[in-house]
């Protein structure tokens, strides 16, 4: 198909595409942004193919620079810049990219370029080299890979997911019949670009020709200013984002009356912070995708949301969704066939062409089941459950029940083994400054919403948790803890 960003400038070049920081651009100004970055990208004679390098934030530098490598029919390579250096080593050696650019409004980025292997030019440095005349790309091949976008890596390594044009397009038209949009929606967009939630929100942009808010951070007072006095229609959140807003809404206040809704993804969310959306007017729709497949892939519709507030809905169009079991009401492993399933993994075909059953479905390794309407509730991750005394356990679900705990500021629950039930489930608690947990009260808490065998056994005090460079908790990590080590909360 035509290349997105000159479709856009030809069908609604003076809209407004961007704001950002104070100011309005129209898609118009981001082709002429992208045009520069193009020319400058030209006059470095890159080797062919080889795909561009980012560690950048979400400035409109960033953005622009995606969109110009795409001018020139190059893929990126997408790096979070909140990695050690020491991970973020390892993904560069791996997508060997052309070029890496790094933006200069990330914190100690002149130390950050010292640490990383091969070529790399600041943002500054590009802007001021050489530049060469080029010819956009016409078409957007279906085929072509996009950008390489790495796995969060939870539960182990990271690996670079080969995103193709056909992925995210499809991925787009799924979202937008399922939220009915339209040029006149506005999407915050405070999520990282390096993550599909943040790149996603760019390419509906394009696709739909609707305006994006980019928020270089997370701030939940600002973004309440801009759906409540603004014109943001719909907003991207994680759990603790959608808590963050909550907390920091003042009272009496309400979204602006365009608003759609916050559109939420990440992991599981406990039913009384979705009740406290209820109570405020505030629409949640919740949702089901991942990396592979190109953001999401199930999601709720506006009508079914209040009445399946814990369900992630229902496969979205052009998605296919089983679940690995003899009945679909009982949990079993979450089957996905998608035109959003990417084509691969980086350099190993193999690793991912295991994740596919004979029958062609791909294995999500996330479990869950169908209600009889046809809505998927998730349980959790495949390699996370663990059994005790015959009972399958899903950590998530527990975690969900425990976060809105009073004076819980993080918590997350693994298996512990046990000698007489084989494993029995134990949390890690981050209280709330100057909180004093006690584990009667975490108990009994527990036992007016789980089933007794759910209830953690032991409450363990710890003074953070261990998260991956996406922000993600690093199950990984969890299970190397010496949980002798920790303070037991009595």
């Amino acid at each position: 198909m035509q290349n997105w960003l000159q479709k856009r400038v030809l069908l609604s070049g003076g809209k407004t595409a961007l704001y950002y920081q104070g100011a309005q651009y129209s898609f118009a100004d981001l082709k002429a942004q992208a045009d520069t970055w193009s020319e400058k990208l030209q006059g470095l004679s890159l080797p062919p193919k080889a795909p561009v390098g980012i560690l950048g934030a979400n400035t409109l530098a960033t953005y622009t620079l995606i969109l110009a490598c795409w001018q020139l029919g190059r893929p990126i390579a997408l790096f979070n810049f909140r990695l050690a250096p020491a991970e973020l080593t390892t993904q560069l050696k791996d997508a060997q990219p052309a070029v890496l650019l790094v933006d200069d409004s990330l914190p100690d980025w002149p130390g950050t370029l010292a640490h990383l292997p091969g070529p790399i030019l600041s943002y500054p440095q590009l802007a001021q080299g050489p530049r060469a005349s080029f010819t956009p790309v016409a078409e957007f091949n279906n085929h072509q890979v996009a950008d390489v976008m790495y796995t969060s890596g939870s539960t182990g390594t990271p690996k670079g997911v080969l995103q193709t044009f056909g992925n995210h397009f499809y991925s787009a038209i799924g979202t937008g019949l399922n939220f009915k949009l339209t040029s006149d929606d506005a999407w915050v967009c405070a999520v990282p670009l390096f993550h599909i939630s943040g790149l996603s929100i760019l390419l509906r942009s394009l696709i739909y020709g609707l305006g994006v808010y980019l928020e270089p951070k997370f701030d939940p007072v600002h973004i309440n200013q801009i759906l409540v006095d603004q014109q943001g229609t719909i907003v991207s959140v994680v759990p603790y984002m959608l808590q963050q807003l909550l907390a920091h809404l003042p009272a009496g206040a309400h979204y602006n009356p365009h608003f759609k809704c916050l559109f939420l993804g990440g992991g599981p969310i406990d039913p009384q912070t979705l009740e406290r959306c209820v109570q405020r007017g505030i629409p949640v729709v919740q949702s089901y995708g991942m990396t592979e497949t190109a953001s999401n892939v199930v999601a709720l519709s506006f009508a079914d949301a209040p009445n399946h507030i814990c369900s992630a809905g229902k496969a979205l169009f052009p998605v296919d969704l089983a679940i690995d079991s003899a009945h679909p009401q009982t949990p079993g492993e979450i089957l996905l066939k998608s035109p959003t399933l990417a084509p691969g993994y980086l350099h190993q075909p193999a690793a991912y062409q295991a994740k596919f059953t004979a029958a062609g479905w791909f294995k999500t390794g996330d479990v869950g089941y169908l209600d009889e309407a046809g809505f998927l509730y998730i349980k959790g991750r495949l390699d996370t459950m663990f059994i005790s005394g015959g009972e399958n356990i899903f950590p998530n679900e527990i975690t969900a029940v425990y976060s809105a705990f009073p004076g819980v500021a993080q918590v997350a629950v693994i298996g512990q083994i046990d000698a007489k039930w084989g494993a029995v489930p134990v949390a890690l608690i981050k209280p709330e400054a100057a909180v004093q947990l006690a584990a009667a009260a975490l108990r009994q808490f527990g036992q007016a919403r789980l089933a007794h065998y759910k209830v953690p056994k032991r409450f363990y005090q710890v003074a953070d948790l261990p998260k991956t460079g996406n922000g993600k908790l690093d199950l990984a990590a969890l299970k190397r803890l010496d949980l002798a080590s920790l303070p037991v909360i009595s």
